[in-house]
């Protein structure tokens, strides 16, 4: 079977989030929800480019009200889902998740409540809660859980990596979890369930500071995004559409991805060059040109 164009596309379900974290810059796009019927007309569309979907971008994708009804579209067009989240909604959703057989990966983003005070005063409880609603998954389901921490700058004064590694090595009687967390970013916590350290990353701004000029990025060469609106973006991190390619409501995929701005980025990632001035100011590029000079 011929291998499908990109190994993944990114559909943002919602730019809406429940949470305000200071690494997250804020959307300046209008609040939005997408369809039922746009979702799976986007499946359609995308079904001949990708088998695997990520139900991320901005926004908490288990806010989202119809969510039983977007993983079913999913299921019936046989896509595998990866779903990024804060987990705050993680045993609200539970039977939602554990019925659906289409989700593969969840990302559960821990750092995420480190600058959000209301809920870092009820850790405790959030931490409960979380564990106890993987330990179903685990039961139930073959999903692959990963929890995050991408906040590693201060790793040995930040007390809320602590606290949830030492719950996590509890749960999962690793006793030195702490020190292992220390020496590598990826620890097997039991089958299925691992631990994914990094440290934080610089949001692309067209206001922000040019980081570098040449580079090479997955976007257009492995990946895609689609934004609420159906905007097609070239990678996840665009996160207000500065690189709209086309919109996947009102085009086909193939003439969004072979328009002249699509083909001068790409042929730009290829020439280890960055012709989009958002590209330049993006943080993340960065650990993608780590791997492949190695």
């Amino acid at each position: 079977m011929k291998k499908k164009q990109f190994g993944k596309i990114y559909i943002e379900i919602t730019n809406v989030c429940n949470l305000q974290c200071a690494f997250c810059i804020p959307t300046t796009r209008k609040p939005e929800f997408m369809k039922v019927e746009d979702f799976d007309r986007i499946l359609q569309k995308i079904q001949p480019y990708t088998d695997r979907i990520y139900l991320h971008i901005k926004g908490e994708p288990l806010l989202h009200p119809q969510l039983k009804e977007i993983l079913a579209c999913a299921m019936e067009k046989q896509m595998d889902v990866t779903i990024t989240t804060n987990a705050t909604l993680l045993q609200q959703n539970l039977s939602t998740i554990l019925q659906s057989t289409c989700i593969k990966q969840m990302n559960l983003s821990l750092h995420s409540i480190e600058q959000n005070q209301e809920v870092k005063k009820k850790e405790a409880e959030y931490l409960e809660e979380v564990i106890g609603s993987v330990r179903q998954i685990q039961k139930h389901t073959n999903i692959l859980i990963s929890y995050r921490l991408w906040n590693l700058e201060a790793y040995e004064n930040n007390m809320h990596n602590k606290m949830l590694l030492d719950t996590l090595a509890k749960e999962y009687d690793i006793y030195n979890l702490y020190e292992m967390a220390k020496e590598r970013k990826w620890v097997k916590l039991a089958p299925n369930v691992y631990l994914n350290q990094d440290i934080e990353f610089v949001w692309p701004s067209l206001e922000g500071k040019t980081i570098l000029e040449a580079g090479k990025c997955f976007g257009l060469r492995n990946q895609i995004g689609i934004l609420v609106n159906g905007d097609v973006v070239p990678c996840c991190l665009d996160q207000n559409g500065a690189m709209a390619l086309g919109n996947i409501k009102h085009q086909t995929v193939e003439e969004i991805i072979n328009s002249e701005r699509a083909k001068k980025i790409k042929q730009g990632f290829e020439a280890h060059k960055l012709v989009e001035p958002l590209c330049k100011t993006c943080g993340f590029i960065t650990r993608f040109n780590k791997k492949e000079d190695k």
